[in-house]
This record gives C-alpha cells, sequence and structure tokens, in this order.
C-alpha cells in the first residue's frame, strides 16, 4: 500500500552512515490491520489506459457506445464493467486508474450526478490535474439542480459534449473522439518535455490547467455582469476608507454584493463554510477579527498576477471542496489519494497533507508526514506541523515523523529529534530519529551525538 513510505525509508537509508535503521518499516506498516490494504498491483489489472470514464451503471449501455467508439479510434479505455462499486481493493483500481490515465471522461446523467462514487471520481481527476471530459446525457439546466457544490464549480469551467439526441450522436462522438487525441498528444509532448506542462489547454473545453497551481482554474463568467470583474483594489476602496476593517463587516459587504451568485452555487451551509475558508486565507486571527488590505489584495495575487476578486473566491472554493471531497473519512478513494497526491506540491495538496497530520487514522497520519516530505514543502509552518506528530502515540507515525524532518533537513527539529534518538522507548523510532539527525547534520547535532556518545560509552564502562 504505502509506496511512499517506502521511498522515503530507502532514500533516509541510501543518504546516512546508519544500516539497517529503517530496514522492515513498510513491512510493519502493512502488519497493520486498520484499514484494507490495496497491494502494487492495484494499479489496475487492465493496466494504465489513455483515459478512464466514471459513470452510473444505470448508464452503462451509453458507456459501453463511447467505450467502442473511442477503442475503435486507437483510444485505450480503462472502465468499470464488473458492475461492482464496493470493497477497497475494486475501489482501489479506479482511484489509481485515475491518476494512471491523466485524462477522465464523466459521463453526466440524473443518476451520475447524485453518485457519491462518481463525485468522488471526478474531484480525484480534479486535484490529480487530470484533463476533464463532460459528456452529458441531460441538458446543463436538468443536471445542475441536482449537483453538489463541488461538483457544480469542478464542472463550470468547461462546455459539455451533449449526447442527448439520438440524431447528433455519431457526430458527437467524431469530436470527442478529436479532442481526445489532440490531449493525448499534448501528453504526450509534455512528456517528452517539447511542451510546458503548466499550460495545457484542451481545446473547446476551456481549461487552463497547472500542476504547480491547481487552483489556476478560470471560471466562466457573465459577460454583462460587472461584479464579477471587480478588481480587489477598487473593492476595497469603494467599502473602506482605511487600511483595516472589520471581518463580520466584510462578509456582510460580500454576501450582499454577490447574493445571487452565491445563491446559484452554494447551500447555505456551503456559503458559512466558504467564509470561514475565507478567513483563514486572509489570515485573519479569530482573538482579533479583523481583515488587512495587504492580506486581502494578496489573496487575490497569484503568481504576480492580480484577478478579480469573485474569480479567486471561486478559485479557491473549487480547489478547497475538490480537497474535502477527495480527502473526506468517507470518500472512496482517499486511500490511493493520499498515495499519490504527495507528489503533487501545490499550496492545496499541502494544506490537505497538513488538516490529514490530525486524521484519527494513524496509518493517514504517518503517510501524510511521508507524502508531506516528497512534497518538499519545508516551511516553518510544514516543519511545524510535521514536528506536532512527534508526540504521536503511535509508534509509526513518530517514525514516520522523524523520517519526514530527516528528508526535509528540518533544522529547528533538531533538539526534538535529539531527545527522541536518546528518549524514545521503540528502538525503530530511535533508529529513525538518528537517521534523521545524520541528514540534517550541522555543528549542533555532531556536538549533541558526540556528547551522548562519550557518555553512553562512560556508562558502559561502568557496568564492567
Amino acid at each position: 500500500m504505502y509506496r511512499e513510505f517506502k521511498r522515503l525509508s530507502l532514500q533516509s537509508r541510501e543518504n546516512s552512515q546508519s544500516t539497517g535503521s529503517q530496514s522492515g518499516l513498510q513491512d510493519r506498516l502493512e502488519d497493520r490491520n486498520e484499514r484494507p490494504k490495496p497491494q502494487l498491483a492495484h494499479r489496475s489489472s487492465q493496466g494504465p489506459k489513455d483515459l478512464m470514464i466514471s459513470y452510473s451503471h444505470a448508464d452503462r449501455e451509453m458507456m459501453m457506445r463511447i467505450k467502442d467508439k473511442l477503442e475503435s479510434s486507437g483510444i485505450s479505455v480503462w472502465v468499470d464493467i464488473s458492475s461492482l462499486r464496493a470493497g477497497a481493493d475494486f475501489l482501489s483500481k479506479i482511484g489509481q486508474a485515475i491518476i494512471d490515465a491523466k485524462n477522465v471522461i464523466c459521463l453526466l446523467s440524473k443518476t451520475s450526478v447524485i453518485s457519491k462514487f462518481c463525485r468522488d471520481e471526478l474531484a480525484l481527476g480534479y486535484i490529480s490535474n487530470c484533463a476533464i471530459f463532460p459528456v452529458s446525457l441531460d441538458t446543463e439546466e436538468t443536471l445542475y439542480p441536482l449537483m453538489d457544490t463541488g461538483m457544480k464549480l469542478q464542472l463550470a469551467s468547461y462546455s459539455w459534449l451533449m449526447v442527448n439526441d439520438p440524431n447528433k450522436m455519431d457526430a458527437v462522438l467524431d469530436e470527442l473522439v478529436v479532442l481526445l487525441k489532440e490531449q493525448l498528444k499534448r501528453n504526450e509532448e509534455e512528456m517528452d518535455g517539447n511542451v510546458e506542462p503548466s499550460v495545457k489547454i484542451v481545446p473547446k473545453l476551456q481549461r487552463l490547467t497547472s500542476r504547480q497551481n491547481l487552483n489556476k482554474h478560470r471560471m466562466k463568467q457573465a459577460e454583462d455582469d460587472k461584479t464579477l470583474s471587480i478588481m480587489p483594489e477598487k473593492y476595497w476602496n469603494d467599502h473602506y476608507t482605511s487600511d483595516t476593517t472589520q471581518w463580520k463587516k466584510f462578509v456582510n459587504d460580500f454576501m450582499y454584493l454577490y447574493k445571487s451568485h452565491l445563491e446559484t452555487t452554494y447551500t447555505a451551509a456551503d456559503q458559512i463554510w466558504l467564509m470561514s475558508i475565507l478567513r483563514r486565507e486572509m489570515e485573519v486571527n479569530d482573538d482579533d477579527p479583523i481583515l488587512k488590505k495587504e492580506n486581502f489584495l494578496a489573496f487575490c495575487r497569484l503568481d504576480g498576477e492580480e484577478f478579480p476578486l469573485w474569480t479567486r473566491v471561486q478559485d479557491q472554493a473549487l480547489e478547497s471542496l475538490s480537497m474535502k471531497g477527495v480527502f473526506d473519512m468517507n470518500s472512496s478513494v482517499r486511500v490511493e489519494a493520499i498515495e499519490n497526491l504527495g507528489k503533487y506540491r501545490s499550496p492545496a495538496v499541502v494544506r490537505a497533507l497538513h488538516d490529514l497530520l490530525t486524521d484519527p487514522d494513524a496509518n493517514v497520519r504517518a503517510v501524510a508526514a511521508v507524502s508531506l516530505a516528497r512534497t518538499n514543502a519545508s516551511d516553518k509552518h510544514t516543519i511545524s506541523c510535521i514536528m506536532n506528530i512527534l508526540n504521536d502515540n503511535d509508534r509509526l507515525v513518530r517514525e514516520a515523523g522523524c523520517l519526514a524532518l530527516g528528508h526535509l533537513q528540518a533544522k529547528p527539529a533538531v533538539k526534538k529529534l535529539l531527545h527522541m534518538w536518546r528518549n524514545d522507548v521503540i528502538s525503530h523510532v530511535r533508529d529513525a530519529a538518528f537517521v534523521a539527525l545524520q541528514q540534517i547534520g550541522g555543528a549542533e547535532v555532531e556536538r549533541e551525538m558526540h556528547v551522548t556518545k562519550v557518555l553512553a560509552d562512560e556508562i558502559r564502562q561502568l557496568t564492567k
């Protein structure tokens, strides 16, 4: 199951002088009984394909027609045709198929848009940076009211291909083949290094995507509604006369101005949740709920470019809801997401992994620590979050925390790691702390380790 754990463990051994200190880490993790454990073969017995089709089994007939059309055109397809939707083993195959394929067709219908499995698959496809192709059996007007907020946002930036008219179906499927072949060609060019992966454009589907910035998705906007294009400086100057404002006032002003747009997409509960996300992103202190202009403007800026307030809010909601959907305790693709998304460094993924460090499942906490290490996110907050799990009651979580901090060469953790090396009751944790200290290095580490070894030698002399 935990390939990230194994890779980090091997790298720790290779980068240190310690031998055997991490041997058995994979075995110890796989000995756990807390959850079913998919094996490496779960990358799908069908093998990686060009694309994956997400659909409801009520729409099996249409799925088969699309599948046959694509395969006859030379496009390989991964699809669940067993009519089984239960069990960690099977769901793992679906999640891995999405991540492997990089392209996902979402077959939309009245049944699929209310299916938890289809929603989870779309969310994983989105945050895994897949190119998504919505193919619909019904009109947007029919399906939109049935969708939850996350699905509405995830599909808002795409033009749908409609297969609800039998007289036009062949032409639509021909168009789908053309679009997919263009995307597959671009995928190959990215792998060969001939194009810049952060500027992937799917013709007609109107999606800009970046593995480094998963939140750079532009929502379709009504051109005649100028409130959607208000730039942050103008918004602030129109509402406030100083460089600070009460958070409550900002919330009231924002919800009044964008009332109709919020009600179109977000439930009342989602609106409250959205405000809590914005409060976090705009760095409003709980003890002193004041919004600073500089933090507001920083939120609306991405990679040095300033965007309209509504655009950034939609981006943030889309990013956060997708992460929330994938990493939810009941998500059908959660395990595969945890295993794979550590390799993608983006603010959204890093924040999601921060949250998983406090997950009730010890295995999830351990893998979240290793995944954070694989992102190489060595900022102060990440280091602090990983250091917190060094006090975890579970020995494997502590071991993972040590390995992660060593991989990140986290100097602020030296004192704590020295304490664990000398005092942790579990030998594997002490070994992991030792490996981490060797990876971090430095005068303080050398001095303290030398003193400890000298003292240990003197103590042993007393026993002779």
